[in-house]
């Protein structure tokens, strides 16, 4: 576990009284259109200051993702045992790493610290907690301390929570430190970054009011790809367990798979905008 300690002072506050959560398809709507690229042409060119790249299309472009655009977060990883969940998630922590550390940063919360090795000595990792370790919620209360802080600065961080379903199976004590961060996180320029195994996620409704953009990997069961996905048309078992995902839209999906980043600072990017 990383011990670095790189926040700032602030004062620590919860939601205030009346928050509500963003819903409905206005709140997706927007989302969508933070999701960023160029014409339908295959090119190179810089990597935008503000996005990072999710993967790539089937089209061959890579998908990129305004992360200081509120409407995007709270973001879901959601998928079967399998489905490559983690990956994706390695794979934001990797492709922040093209950014300027001093704007970007993110931190791990998982019960598996040994399958973050790689990206622990990224220099813009904040650290990697266990799950279960009294500094997991020490990170999160000073994650929340930075409310205050970081809104209108050119600084982000990414929250990053691998298997929240095992999280609350093993009576974490996170919970509610999570849920206030999801709600006032996006808005003052932190973005929980959330997987889950919705299969194994006891209540799973109650979370997912919390997320505008889902990423799904592979969903075999058709009423767990129902609560996530409410389009009949669109089969979660049909993607390719631990590579592809797709993308929810108003109409439709945006598949993709997991890529590696490439070049430092260049990308090929694809018009994800609806």
């Amino acid at each position: 576990m990383s011990t670095t300690d790189q926040f700032l002072p602030g004062l620590y506050t919860y939601p205030e009284k009346g928050t509500e959560l963003q819903q409905g398809e206005h709140a997706a709507s927007h989302a969508q259109q933070a999701l960023i690229g160029g014409s339908a042409e295959e090119r190179t060119i810089p990597l935008p200051a503000r996005s990072l790249v999710l993967g790539q299309a089937e089209d061959g472009l890579s998908l990129m993702l305004d992360i200081y655009d509120p409407a995007i977060g709270p973001l879901l990883i959601a998928g079967d045992g399998g489905s490559g969940k983690t990956a994706l998630l390695r794979s934001i922590a990797q492709a922040s790493d093209n950014q300027d550390p001093g704007d970007i940063q993110f931190g791990v919360i998982t019960p598996f610290p040994e399958e973050w090795t790689d990206q622990e000595t990224l220099p813009n990792c904040l650290g990697i907690w266990p799950a279960f370790h009294p500094a997991a919620k020490e990170f999160l209360l000073k994650i929340l301390n930075l409310a205050n802080v970081l809104q209108g600065s050119h600084q982000l961080i990414l929250v990053m929570v691998d298997g929240l379903d095992l999280l609350t199976a093993g009576g974490s004590t996170i919970q509610h430190e999570l849920r206030c961060l999801l709600m006032i996180g996006p808005r003052r320029q932190i973005l929980p970054v959330v997987t889950i195994n919705p299969g194994r996620l006891a209540h799973l409704e109650t979370w997912l009011g919390y997320f505008n953009t889902s990423l799904l990997g592979q969903v075999d069961r058709p009423q767990t790809a129902c609560l996530l996905f409410k389009d009949s048309k669109i089969d979660l078992a049909e993607l390719e367990a631990g590579k592809q995902f797709c993308l929810p839209r108003l109409n439709g999906c945006l598949k993709f798979r997991l890529s590696s980043i490439g070049k430092r600072g260049c990308h090929e990017r694809r018009n994800a905008v609806v």
